[in-house]
C-alpha cells in the first residue's frame, strides 16, 4: 500500500476517534448545560480531542502499514508491531470509555430535568459525581418529584449557592430546611438572592406566618 493511501486511511480513523469524542461531548452533553462555564468545557474538549487525533494518527498509520504488509517479520518487528497495535487499542478503549461516561452524563442531565422522572431516580442522581454535577443538583433541587430527604441531602454542598437558591424556591422544600436557608449567614450578593427566593416561595410564607401567630397571640394577652 502506498504511503499516501495509508496516510489517508490513518487520517480518517484518527479523525473519527477524536472527532466522535468532540462531537458527543460538545453537541450531546455540553449543549444541555446553559452555563457560563460551557465555553471553557468546549475548549477543553477541543484540546483533548486534538490530542487524541495527534496521538492516534501515527499509531493508525503504523497499524495500516503493518496490516497491509505481506513481508515476513522477524521477532523484534513482531514485538514492535504488537506494541503499536496494543497502543492503538488503548487509545480506542480510552475514547470508548469517555463516550460511555458522557452518555451516562447526558442521561443524568436529561433525567434530572424531565418532569416524568420519579423520586427513586432523582435520589440516585443526587449522588452523581463528575462533570456538571452541580447542574444536576440544581435540576434536582427544583424538581417537583424530589423527596424531602433528597432535598436535605443537596443542602450545604460546598460552592453550590445556585442549588441553595433553587431549594429556597421549591415549594416542596421541608419547613426546617427553609428555616435553615433563611438563617444561615452567607456572603453578599448570595444572601440577597437566597432571601429573595425564599420570599417568592409560598411555602415559606406559610412557615413564617405560622411562627408569627403564636408571638402575636402572646402579645395580645393582657
Amino acid at each position: 500500500m502506498s504511503m499516501l493511501k495509508a496516510s489517508a486511511i490513518a487520517g480518517l480513523v484518527s479523525l473519527l476517534i477524536g472527532g466522535s469524542r468532540f462531537f458527543y461531548e460538545t453537541f450531546m452533553v455540553a449543549s444541555l448545560v446553559p452555563d457560563a462555564q460551557t465555553p471553557i468545557w468546549v475548549m477543553m474538549s477541543l484540546i483533548t480531542s486534538l490530542f487524541a487525533v495527534c496521538l492516534s494518527f501515527p499509531l493508525c498509520l503504523a497499524a495500516v502499514r503493518i496490516l497491509s504488509s505481506q513481508a515476513a517479520e522477524t521477532w523484534p518487528k513482531r514485538i514492535r508491531n504488537s506494541l503499536i497495535l496494543a497502543a492503538l487499542t488503548a487509545v480506542i478503549a480510552w475514547t470508548a470509555r469517555d463516550l460511555t461516561r458522557m452518555a451516562t452524563m447526558r442521561s443524568a442531565l436529561l433525567d434530572s430535568a424531565s418532569p416524568q422522572t420519579g423520586s427513586e431516580r432523582l435520589r440516585e442522581l443526587a449522588s452523581y459525581q463528575g462533570g456538571p454535577g452541580y447542574e444536576i443538583d440544581n435540576r434536582i433541587a427544583s424538581h417537583p418529584n424530589t423527596p424531602a430527604d433528597v432535598l436535605r441531602m443537596l443542602h450545604g454542598r460546598p460552592g453550590q449557592v445556585g442549588t441553595e437558591i433553587l431549594l429556597a424556591e421549591n415549594p416542596n422544600t421541608p419547613d426546617d430546611l427553609l428555616r435553615a436557608l433563611a438563617a444561615e449567614p452567607r456572603e453578599e450578593p448570595w444572601n440577597k438572592y437566597v432571601q429573595e427566593s425564599l420570599k417568592e416561595n409560598p411555602r415559606y410564607k406559610q412557615v413564617f406566618e405560622s411562627e408569627e401567630r403564636p408571638a402575636d397571640a402572646a402579645a395580645e394577652k393582657p
